[in-house]
């Protein structure tokens, strides 16, 4: 009889020796490579479904010859992602640099603003290569490498590094710390610099822990956003922070009635900028790039406001047995991950939004899911895919962005706009 429930998964798999002992067999180390194509959604957009399918087609194909040119193999593709394993992890970096290269030919007869970029994200440990797909952590911390990266960036983790910085052949630049979700140590993160031009990145807020020593801070502003989208007045740190509310802090806003008393902080430490939540009415931050989501995550898509459910119990048994999280969610007949729609401060468990694919989207009029009445949404608006066993939230060019619910304390990026009540403010330097 098949099992009708996460723990009875998870039971038998422990229980039965023989089948961990099977699954043992398919257990070796390999390094996984994830990339992504940054600029597909304008293109889409701009020349329909048609052209932009045949352009990705296109750039794959040739992201795959270079993969299977240095041993590697293309384990599969996920909407305009590739993810693809080697052996050699020399190899692996090797055709990284080639695939940046390779896109640089591939833009040239383009106009600039139909050039499309990739972000590379590299990891080297055990996995489970069964069924011609890998599971374990080795797939986990590469796609949470690959989130970190940004357009025409190679990001590779700390195991890749001890396995290439011996060999002198590369230019690696160390970029800080990130936690890996579910996980207590932090991990260093390298850059790959293949360019002599070196572009400005903007780095996943939620990734990067900035080393301690050596950063310097630059000097941070916060751009008040009007409601008609100008620009109003502009405050500054005070001894690296500053308060807002409606009758107290730095900032006060006191026709706001969304805003509580005292409803935020902002403040650095270890030379990031965080904001807090002071407030029971909530802070939210707007993605500059990609979001890994947790469990209970609260987010704002146009006027959606929605909470993301996981069940990492079945997350858990996935990886403990070498299944498909899809294949899972088949045999529990019940959703692993999923939004439901937010009624003030509660989730609503009758609207929900199941992920059942790879990649699922949002928007007013184009996407898996679609909200025509609601004009805060772009036509196109967000996007949310899975890689390995972590979800993640991205923002594809929407009018007025993509939003997430602070949880205590989150770090803010330059660039981001941080909303709190009926008050936008934009954090620049």
């Amino acid at each position: 009889m098949q099992p009708n429930s996460v723990t009875q998964i998870m039971q038998s798999a422990r229980g039965q020796n023989e089948l961990l002992a099977e699954l043992e067999k398919f257990r070796r180390a390999l390094t996984v490579m994830f990339t992504d194509i940054k600029g597909s959604t304008a293109y889409f957009e701009k020349y329909g479904d048609v052209a932009g399918l045949m352009m990705v087609h296109q750039c794959n194909d040739k992201l795959r010859r270079v993969v299977e040119k240095h041993g590697g193999w293309v384990i599969k593709t996920i909407g305009d992602a590739i993810m693809a394993g080697f052996d050699d992890c020399k190899e692996a970096v090797l055709a990284s640099i080639e695939m940046q290269k390779e896109l640089i030919e591939f833009n040239a007869p383009k106009p600039e603003q139909d050039h499309v970029f990739i972000r590379i994200g590299l990891n080297y440990g055990q996995g489970i290569v069964k069924s011609n797909d890998v599971f374990g952590d080795v797939v986990n911390v590469a796609s949470r490498v690959e989130s970190v990266a940004s357009a025409e960036q190679i990001v590779v983790s700390d195991t890749v590094y001890a396995r290439i910085e011996p060999l002198k052949l590369f230019n690696l630049a160390h970029m800080g710390r990130f936690t890996l979700k579910g996980k207590e140590e932090e991990r260093d993160l390298y850059e790959v610099v293949w360019s002599d031009i070196r572009r400005h990145h903007t780095t996943a807020a939620h990734a990067i822990i900035s080393a301690k020593a050596s950063r310097v801070l630059p000097k941070i502003k916060f751009q008040h956003i009007k409601k008609d989208g100008a620009a109003g007045n502009v405050a500054e740190l005070k001894n690296n922070r500053l308060t807002l509310g409606r009758s107290q802090g730095d900032l006060q806003y006191p026709a706001d009635s969304s805003l509580a008393p005292l409803h935020a902080r902002f403040f650095v430490e270890d030379g990031q900028l965080f904001v807090e939540d002071l407030s029971d009415k909530g802070v939210f931050v707007g993605l500059v790039a990609t979001y890994m989501m947790q469990d209970g995550d609260v987010i704002l898509l146009g006027k959606q406001l929605l909470q993301f459910k996981e069940k990492s119990a079945a997350v858990a048994a996935a990886a403990a047995t070498g299944t498909n999280i899809f294949d899972l969610s088949a045999i529990t007949q019940e959703p692993v991950a999923q939004f439901v729609r937010m009624a003030g401060d509660r989730p609503d468990f009758s609207v929900r939004f199941p992920l059942l694919q790879q990649e699922v989207t949002w928007g007013r009029n184009k996407g898996t899911y679609c909200f025509p009445d609601d004009g805060f949404m772009s036509r196109a608006h967000a996007k949310i895919y899975l890689r390995g066993e972590n979800y993640f939230l991205e923002d594809v060019g929407s009018r007025n962005g993509t939003f997430v619910k602070v949880r205590g304390k989150m770090p803010v990026p330059l660039g981001a706009m941080v909303m709190a009540g009926g008050q936008l403010l934009k954090v620049t330097e």
